[in-house]
């Protein structure tokens, strides 16, 4: 059984757009990191510690034998500066004047958490996927009607690409599932490697 430790229905909604069974537990994570450390390190020791997390509230509600838990974790980068989910409409406002005009990357690290059929032996292996993504440049008066709808508040770097946000883009190299929350192409290789397919 494939679990999703998530509380994004980005993720969910991807996953079942793909034809994937699974059930979804919520995890409750603080996103704190170190400024010091690499982006790459940061995204994955975050995926890390929800896959962890989730798999002791799976563990609370069944026997985990032969499941496997997905988790995953989305930073938004600009030179060294890392960007995760606003914290108020002005922080969220300043995200998107920074990110106006330039090109950054988005960083997915995916986590999948494998007990193992003998319930002992426990398997973290991550993966990471990175697309670059470029914005026009975007008036002041288009990130505020942009704030007001509510959509920036709950995402890395305050935009979803797959919203009206998508307006903002000019270009992208990489995954689009990826920059969404999840990057499917490589989940789906990821997943078969564990006997997980699609149901279709």
């Amino acid at each position: 059984m494939l679990v999703l430790a998530s509380s994004s229905p980005r993720r969910t909604d991807l996953l079942q757009e793909w034809g994937y069974e699974f059930v979804v537990v919520q995890p409750f994570v603080t996103e704190e990191f170190s400024l010091t450390d690499f982006p790459e390190d940061v995204v994955q020791n975050l995926a890390k510690r929800k896959a962890l997390c989730g798999l002791e509230v799976w563990r609370h509600q069944k026997d985990v034998k032969a499941d496997i838990l997905l988790s995953a974790d989305t930073i938004v980068v600009l030179g060294e500066r890392i960007f995760g989910k606003p914290v108020s409409e002005e922080d969220a406002r300043e995200m998107l004047r920074t990110l106006s005009g330039k090109t950054h990357k988005v960083m997915t690290a995916v986590a999948l958490a494998d007990v193992g059929r003998d319930n002992q032996n426990l398997s973290i292996d991550t993966s990471l996927d990175i697309t670059t993504v470029s914005f026009r440049h975007i008036s002041d008066q288009e990130i505020m009607d942009y704030i007001a709808t509510g959509e920036p508040m709950d995402k890395a770097a305050a935009y979803g690409i797959q919203g009206q946000a998508g307006k903002f883009v000019a270009w992208i190299e990489g995954s689009l599932t990826n920059v969404i929350g999840l990057p499917m192409e490589l989940l789906a290789v990821k997943l078969q490697e564990k006997n997980i397919y699609p149901n279709r």
